[in-house]
C-alpha cells in the first residue's frame, strides 16, 4: 500500500501557487528536488523488496542485514530525505509533499512490522559493519 501510494505522489504536486484569475503553477516530486524524489525513491526500494520477501520470489540479505531490516534502513532514510526536504523550503508546501511523507512512513512502519514479526532486532551500527572488520 505504501510504496504504491508513493509510486503515485511522484507525479502530484509539492510545491505550487495559484494567483486568483490568473492560473498559477506547481511541482511534483521531480521538480522539488534530491530529498523529494530521492526519498521516495529509498521507500518505494524499501516497499519492493518486502513485496519481493511477501511473494517468496527473493529474499535480499545485504551484509548482515535481513530484507525486513534492509527494508526499514531504506524506508527510514526516504523519510528523513522528505522531512529534510519540507524543511529546507517551507514556502508554498501543497499536498504532494504530505502524502509523499506519509507513504514513505507507512513503508517504515510495514518493513518494522514484518521485521517484528520475523523475530528481528532493529540494526545496530554493527550490523553494517563487513564480516571481516574487526
Amino acid at each position: 500500500g505504501g510504496g504504491a501510494l508513493a509510486i503515485i505522489s511522484l507525479f502530484l504536486p509539492w510545491y505550487g501557487f495559484s494567483i486568483a484569475g490568473f492560473g498559477g503553477a506547481s511541482e511534483g516530486a521531480f521538480g522539488s528536488g534530491l530529498f523529494a524524489w530521492g526519498g521516495l525513491i529509498l521507500a518505494i526500494a524499501g516497499a519492493v523488496i518486502l513485496l519481493l520477501k511477501a511473494m517468496e520470489i527473493n529474499d535480499v540479505k545485504v551484509g548482515n542485514l535481513a530484507a525486513e531490516q534492509f527494508a526499514l534502513v531504506l524506508a527510514g532514510l526516504g523519510v528523513i530525505f522528505i522531512i529534510l526536504r519540507w524543511l529546507t523550503e517551507t514556502d508554498f508546501v501543497k499536498y504532494g509533499l504530505f502524502i509523499g511523507l506519509i507513504s514513505a512512513a507507512a513503508v517504515a512502519y510495514g518493513a518494522f512490522g514484518s521485521m517484528k514479526d520475523a523475530g528481528l532486532e532493529l540494526p545496530t551500527a554493527d550490523d553494517f559493519k563487513s564480516s571481516d572488520d574487526s
